[in-house]
């Protein structure tokens, strides 16, 4: 649902539609940050002795001078949470004028589905511009943060020699692996880029010299901690933007009260796949469960995303749904991903008798799950009653739904 946007106006234009609010995938996040980014009068002349300072701090990353460092990551941190916060008013006008109640509930899904997500991106962006700009020891970085391949002496924003990847794309690649989506659901000082974190990557990566019982496994810590200790103070930096961008959420978090508390503690006990369904396929609006057909362009997002998180079908489907999946593949199709799935026109009889299509159950399953974590959610914001009495109607619908799918 794309809106274009006049120039000059200040806020978001939206065309109110109380009725039919929408789905998270249907909102028009670029455009909302492009609003926030104009709020913040990015590049003007009142940020002009900001950006300046930002410039040459920058350009003396490289001599590891402490407090050249804290002062980046300190105007690095600004920039992040006045992001949040802009991000946080843009999406609560969007969802105000297209109607969505009750307001509790909106506001916690702006900062879960919206502040969240864009605060793990724009942390893993200056994570990427503080270590390229740092020009951090490539062998230093490996060792602590980095398992998947070799790297030159130092990073490099352009093309390496003899055809080697772009290093700028390989530190992107290595920091979203460290910085997941669920990056903040773990309380740890620095997070991933922490020293207390160099424990658990000992765990999954204790080294040769372990592995040949030539290093104790506290001698592993030790020495992985002390390279932490060494490598200051980029490791440092990198702790410092992590847990002022992580604190900024928990902030946003804990001023909306207890039922938002409640709401994240039940979101985040849902299982990945539960979460994806809720997100791709429930309105955001008091007892608009998933009870109407979904339509077939949305579910190329919602299968793209549910085989990037890892999740796998063969070991999260049940019942006939598995049942039809495990035929499929003893007929030879190798079927591995959701969206392979979905795209396979297999139809199999099942030892009842019947003649199950795997598109159906696939989609029979999602939608399912999705009802089970807005129950959930429901029970927080009062609307159990709604979702008992509509369970009748939602399961009619979800079978035409999936007759139509």
């Amino acid at each position: 649902m794309k809106r274009k946007l006049k120039s000059g106006t200040a806020r978001l234009r939206t065309t109110p539609r109380a009725h039919l609010p929408p789905r998270w995938d249907e909102v028009p996040h670029q455009e909302i940050l492009l609003e926030a980014q104009r709020a913040m009068v990015l590049r003007s002349p009142a940020r002009a002795a900001d950006d300046s300072r930002r410039y040459l701090l920058k350009r003396r990353l490289p001599r590891n001078d402490p407090a050249d460092h804290m002062r980046y990551i300190e105007m690095e941190s600004a920039r992040i949470v006045e992001t949040l916060r802009q991000l946080r008013d843009q999406y609560r006008s969007y969802f105000e004028e297209r109607g969505c109640n009750p307001i509790a509930e909106m506001y916690w899904v702006v900062i879960r589905h919206g502040v969240k997500d864009w605060a793990i991106m724009a942390l893993r962006s200056a994570a990427v511009e503080y270590i390229a700009a740092s020009q951090v020891d490539s062998a230093m970085w490996k060792s602590l943060f980095d398992f998947s391949g070799p790297y030159n002496e130092f990073f490099s924003l352009g093309q390496a020699p003899n055809g080697a990847p772009d290093l700028h794309e390989k530190l992107k690649e290595t920091i979203s692996a460290l910085l997941s989506k669920t990056g903040f659901d773990q309380i740890i000082d620095g997070g991933p880029f922490g020293r207390q974190h160099q424990t658990y990557l000992a765990k999954s990566f204790p080294g040769r010299a372990f592995l040949e019982g030539r290093e104790t496994f506290d001698a592993v810590i030790k020495r992985r901690q002390q390279s932490w200790d060494d490598a200051k103070p980029w490791t440092e930096g990198l702790a410092s933007l992590f847990e002022v961008t992580q604190q900024e959420v928990f902030a946003q978090f804990a001023a909306l009260g207890e039922q938002a508390k409640e709401a994240e503690l039940r979101f985040v006990n849902l299982s990945a796949f539960q979460r994806i369904a809720y997100t791709h396929l429930v309105s955001f609006a008091r007892g608009k469960v998933v009870t109407e057909a979904t339509a077939k362009n949305r579910w190329p997002k919602l299968l793209l995303a549910l085989d990037e998180a890892g999740i796998m079908p063969d070991t999260t489907l049940q019942g006939k749904a598995r049942e039809t999946l495990m035929a499929t593949r003893r007929k030879g199709l190798k079927l591995r991903t959701w969206q392979e799935c979905y795209a396979s026109p297999a139809r199999v009889t099942l030892e009842d008798g019947k003649v199950r299509a795997l598109r159906r159950e696939v989609t029979h399953s999602i939608h399912n799950a999705a009802k089970k974590a807005d129950y959930q959610l429901g029970k927080v914001w009062g609307r159990q009653t709604n979702s008992a009495t509509g369970s009748k109607k939602a399961s009619s619908a979800l079978s035409n739904s999936r007759a139509k799918d």
